[in-house]
């Protein structure tokens, strides 16, 4: 097992099904307003035991029938915030082998590095995906090609991106479809943030078990702190939770 991954050969993890509640209407017009940051901080109200731990969970965002629904996965157990937040937890410690095949949706910060001139050859800055296919075509454009639509350019660059992840974490993508591409922007201390978030949703096969469930654990891409990376996955043909 990788280095991370032992980490959790002892612990428990926890997956928990985070509801927003109606019983305090500012609460609720807070949270469904709210950018990633302040979502990053209701986050934490979960974990009062220790707010100046480092962050150690992941989680997403959804909407289900217009009301805000959080996934949550941490190696602590999420507490309910009274009037704010309801908590269905359950322990999170998945059978998996070489060959299984899985279900799976997942919200990620797809990004490519590259070089900037910096004097410091380890800096990197990291394009948003979409952006740079759309940037190249405009530059190599020739007259008579067809323009892609944004929804196949969404497709071929997330596509591309998760094969490359799988390539590396214990997996391989059987079939994906990708969509709801958002850019985000917002500020942290007086410092502006920026990055995009695409959806993912399609069947796997897990290659090698241990940096797959690092990949569960870790979660995928940078901006994890903002609702990006966690991966849930279900049996092929069933209901994911």
């Amino acid at each position: 097992m990788s280095k991370e991954g032992s980490m959790f050969e002892d612990r428990k993890m926890y997956l928990s099904r985070v509801r927003a509640l109606a019983e305090k209407p500012a609460k609720l017009i807070r949270i469904l307003r709210a950018d990633n940051y302040s979502l990053h901080k209701m986050m934490w109200s979960l974990f009062p035991d220790n707010p100046h731990a480092k962050r150690d969970f992941l989680f997403r965002k959804d909407i289900q029938h217009g009301w805000p629904v959080f996934y949550v996965l941490s190696p602590r157990q999420p507490v309910p915030v009274i009037g704010v937040f309801d908590v269905e937890t359950k322990v999170f410690s998945p059978k998996l082998g070489a060959g299984d095949r899985l279900a799976f949706t997942l919200r990620a910060n797809p990004v490519q590095t590259r070089k900037t001139g910096d004097p410091n050859p380890k800096k990197r800055k990291r394009d948003d995906v979409v952006m740079r296919l759309k940037r190249e075509l405009r530059a190599k454009k020739n007259p008579e090609d067809k323009t892609p639509s944004q929804s196949e350019l969404i497709q071929k660059t997330g596509e591309e991106w998760l094969r490359r992840q799988a390539a590396k974490r214990g997996f391989k993508v059987e079939t994906v479809g990708v969509d709801g591409y958002q850019q985000h922007i917002f500020y942290s201390k007086s410092r502006k943030i920026h990055f995009s978030s695409l959806d993912f949703n399609g069947i796997l096969e897990v290659t090698n078990t241990d940096k797959f469930l690092d990949t569960l654990y870790f979660g995928i891409g940078p901006a994890k702190a903002f609702g990006c990376g966690l991966m849930l996955i279900s049996r092929a043909n069933k209901t994911a939770y």
